[in-house]
């Protein structure tokens, strides 16, 4: 496969879930240190599954800070060929995935800037539609179900932008509070202090359902992304 038919392809559906492509000579648990080496070596097959395996996420994660899906697509395409063409010049990258977070909230906001795009974080009801109990819930608990999903979903749209940021990227992106602390550029101190407040807004707005109804929703937000 050559870089140009893998651009060519589209990995931005809003509903497409992390997928992790692995070809027939690649080793499937291969760490993140180990394929950044081989990548920045040459190899295309490495390219390709930093490509594959990051590109809907990197684009999910674009949505919730700006609204320009033509521009978020853009950045991102332009981001991979950069680090192809730029690759041995990069240094040494243990988290492959905090490292585009980074990369691709740093180009966003420029790139919006230049086209005097919108910024500011889109909210979560579009998600949040999508997530559905499963079908043998009963019509009670299926009820309960769209009643949490709906105060979820008004509580969400009360946080700041950088709390539902922080929320993104901790319980959809799964980022360790290292990682979110790099892409955000906060201290690993100020990324607790903005977790902590967003979680206790949640939990305030909420009320004593809060435990239950934040990860009961959240892990249907994630299968459902």
């Amino acid at each position: 496969m050559t870089l140009r038919s893998l651009h060519q392809q589209n990995h931005f559906p809003e509903d497409m879930q992390k997928k992790h492509v692995v070809g027939a000579n690649e080793a499937i648990n291969i760490d993140d240190i180990q394929l950044w080496q081989e990548f920045q070596s040459g190899s295309e097959t490495a390219y390709a599954t930093i490509y594959r395996n990051n590109a809907s996420l990197l684009y999910s994660y674009g949505l919730k800070l700006i609204k320009d899906k033509d521009l978020i697509k853009d950045c991102i395409q332009d981001l991979f060929v950069e680090i192809w063409d730029t690759k041995h010049k990069l240094g040494t990258v243990r988290s492959i995935k905090s490292y585009l977070y980074k990369s691709i909230r740093r180009r966003l906001i420029s790139e919006s800037v230049k086209h005097r795009a919108t910024i500011g974080l889109t909210t979560y009801p579009d998600t949040i539609a999508h997530a559905t109990p499963s079908a043998e819930w009963s019509l009670l608990e299926k009820q309960k179900f769209d009643q949490q999903r709906l105060e979820l979903k008004k509580v969400l749209g009360e946080l700041t932008d950088r709390q539902r940021e922080i929320i993104h990227l901790k319980y959809y992106a799964r980022l360790s509070y290292e990682e979110i602390a790099e892409v955000m550029s906060l201290s690993k101190k100020g990324t607790y202090k903005l977790m902590g407040r967003a979680i206790s807004f949640l939990r305030k707005h909420m009320g004593t359902t809060f435990l239950l109804t934040f990860s009961l929703l959240f892990r249907g937000l994630l299968r459902a992304i």
